[in-house]
């Protein structure tokens, strides 16, 4: 087992030896009448390289480039200056997102117009955040999802489009949100969670027959679920945060294993344990940002509407992410959202430049900022709890555990028993959801049970007669039941 770990490890790093690009999602530069050179230059001395700028489809005007004139005026300013531009093109109104086979192509013909005329422009992203409705619509049909399907559609038609324009386009999808209700009728932000939003892709290309990839990286986005958390909080399961790429490695594996759609680098992990690589997938997170407290500041209108931390805690969190980014083997770039802030309050003000375009700590100040972290990582991975997260890997074949510790340490059992009200119960808990089957025994005798968890934690009341037996569990990963892994207890045992 340790040879194995240590093949991992060995493995994992070296596919992570180029880091990736850091840079910004900002649309500041594209409307800056200096076609963003005074933006641009900032993003050389802070030693980022990329900038993720946003280009919407009219659906009323699907042939017409909207901002070209600010686009034309941006691209010369940007290549003179050595920042790579990414587009990420997505619909202007969530109404208009392309839901049908016709739409995906008047679509797709739209993302090849852009990248003909922008050659300097080497990745796409297709779509921004289809699992949330204030960027896609409609999300559900009914109680099914409905925008993982279509958008399986829009990623096939853009990519054969593009690719027989230009095979060395980096065709990426599709800047997920980190978070979903998984409620089709709630009242408000009705949407899908990440993790279930790519099984459903995943169930819709297998469907299609498709012998082609959709997608040459894939790419999400990781705030914060509570701007005031701390970079190593993530979120709970089917959600993803920036510390949550082992998840997200994981639910692509699941969704795509066995198709034509590459899965990401460490996977599969064959029947000895040992791990196959040579698979070029890779991931982009092309958005996150930690906004802070601006109440002091000129120039800002509106009010706030997440509790924001302070300057030199933003300074602290920007330093983690790029460990954290130059630690993931398989990302190629991390971009911050934003630059330079917002002027509402009701947008972000995550930025490294205050409004009056001042640094704040976390552009370049010591002993923690974005430029500090990029300049002391120096193109590696800094090791340490950081490498750890990177190198981690959940296994293909067995359900998914909690961790009560950063990162990944102290796996709590599956099942455990517990008593209440004068009955004993069965506790079942992972890290994913899971169904579970469950068979009591005492004696010769034998009771059975079944069901599911929709989240992660399920309690399951032992049978009358069977308290002092034993209990077999089995349980299922609902991402992929192909993935188990069982438990015997003890119910005569004590309480844990």
């Amino acid at each position: 087992m340790a040879a194995v770990i240590g093949v991992l490890a060995l493995a994992i790093t070296g596919a992570g030896a180029a880091r990736p690009e850091i840079g910004f999602a900002e649309d500041a530069t594209k409307y800056a009448d200096d076609g963003g050179a005074a933006l641009f230059t900032e993003m050389n001395v802070l030693h980022t390289t990329m900038n993720r700028v946003a280009v919407f489809w009219n659906a009323d005007d699907p042939a017409t480039i909207q901002d070209q004139a600010f686009l034309d005026r941006m691209l010369p300013v940007a290549e003179a200056q050595n920042v790579q531009i990414v587009f990420a093109v997505y619909p202007l109104r969530p109404a208009q997102a392309p839901t049908n086979p016709a739409a995906a192509d008047s679509f797709c013909n739209y993302v090849l117009e852009v990248m003909q005329r922008y050659a300097y422009v080497r990745k796409v992203i297709i779509g921004n955040e289809p699992n949330q409705p204030r960027f896609w619509q409609p999300i559900w049909n009914g109680t099914k999802p409905a925008s993982p399907a279509a958008m399986e559609v829009v990623l096939a038609s853009c990519y054969d489009k593009l690719k027989a324009f230009d095979p060395t386009l980096d065709v990426i999808g599709v800047g997920l949100s980190p978070r979903g209700n998984d409620y089709p009728y709630a009242v408000s932000n009705s949407s899908l969670s990440p993790v279930r939003w790519i099984k459903a892709l995943g169930d819709a290309y297998r469907a299609s027959g498709r012998a082609e990839p959709l997608f040459d990286e894939w790419s999400w986005h990781c705030y914060p679920n509570v701007n005031t958390d701390e970079v190593e909080t993530g979120y709970a399961w089917p959600n993803t945060g920036c510390v949550n790429a082992a998840r997200v490695k994981l639910a692509l594996w699941d969704a795509f294993h066995g198709t034509a759609q590459p899965t990401l680098p460490g996977y599969p992990i064959d029947t000895t344990g040992a791990t196959l690589y040579g698979s070029t997938s890779r991931m982009f997170i092309d958005e996150t940002g930690w906004q802070v407290d601006t109440t002091s500041l000129p120039g800002y209108s509106g009010s706030e509407n997440v509790p924001t931390i302070g300057e030199a805690k933003q300074a602290e969190d920007y330093e983690k992410l790029v460990h954290l980014a130059n630690c993931e083997p398989t990302l190629t770039g991390f971009d911050i959202f934003h630059e330079i802030d917002e002027p509402n309050r009701a947008g972000f003000q995550s930025g490294v430049l205050r409004l009056d375009s001042g640094e704040r700590p976390s552009a370049q100040s010591l002993p923690s900022s974005l430029q500090h972290a990029i300049l002391s990582d120096s193109g590696s991975c800094p090791g340490g709890v950081w490498q750890t997260l990177g190198n981690f890997l959940y296994s293909t074949t067995t359900v998914v555990p909690i961790y009560k510790a950063f990162p990944y340490r102290a796996p709590q059992p599956f099942a455990a028993t517990t008593v209440g009200g004068g009955a004993k119960y069965v506790v079942l808990s992972a890290g994913e959801g899971f169904t579970y089957a469950i068979t009591f025994k005492h004696g010769d005798r034998k009771a059975y049970a079944h069901g599911a968890a929709f989240r992660t934690a399920t309690t399951v009341k032992v049978p009358l007669g069977f308290g002092s037996g034993t209990a077999t569990i089995v349980l299922r990963a609902e991402m992929n039941p192909a993935r188990t892994s069982a438990v015997t207890l003890g119910l005569a045992a004590k309480r844990r």
